[in-house]
């Protein structure tokens, strides 16, 4: 029993390590832009990349594989889990029917809100210890689970539309 609880507080205080030490590099060059929010509360807002670096931040090391090609893509980004922004909203994944994601390119992707309740879908703010490349500003969509063609990069708008 003794070796089960070192074990849990072991593992409990890696992730905790973990956690802690995601550090965001400068991203003042692109840390202003609006993303646009809607359906998330009465009316529309806006929120910036900057504004995002006040949540909890979580440090993910992923690689996703492209369906078509098989080519993998590794990340190892840091950013606001989807599950920790709607939590600040009082709200989570499995309120929404769906949340779109629409990119500046005019890209968009769609998810079921209620599937990445349990899984980690990742808004990323930079990536490989940097800030995010140009053309992946202002945020990036890193989920695990799910093929590389939804992550999603040059997020401008994120639109959820609830249950019911």
């Amino acid at each position: 029993m003794k070796r089960v609880i070192s074990v849990f507080l072991a593992v409990a205080a890696i992730i905790a390590l973990a956690s802690c030490a995601a550090k965001l590099p400068d991203i003042s060059a692109y840390g202003d832009t609006p993303i646009e929010i809607s359906g998330l509360l009465d009316e529309d807002f806006t929120i910036t990349p900057n504004e995002l670096a006040k949540f909890p931040l979580t440090h993910l090391s992923a690689n996703g594989v492209t369906a078509q090609s098989g080519k993998v893509d590794k990340a190892s980004d840091v950013g606001v889990t989807l599950v920790d922004f709607l939590a600040h909203y009082g709200k989570s994944p499995a309120d929404f029917k769906y949340i779109r994601f629409y990119a500046y390119d005019k890209y968009q992707i769609t998810l079921g809100g209620a599937k990445y309740t349990d899984d980690v879908v990742l808004f990323a703010l930079a990536s490989h210890g940097k800030p995010l490349d140009e053309a992946l500003q202002p945020m990036r969509l890193i989920i695990p689970t799910a093929e590389t063609n939804q992550w999603i990069y040059g997020i401008v708008r994120i639109e959820f539309v609830a249950q019911g």
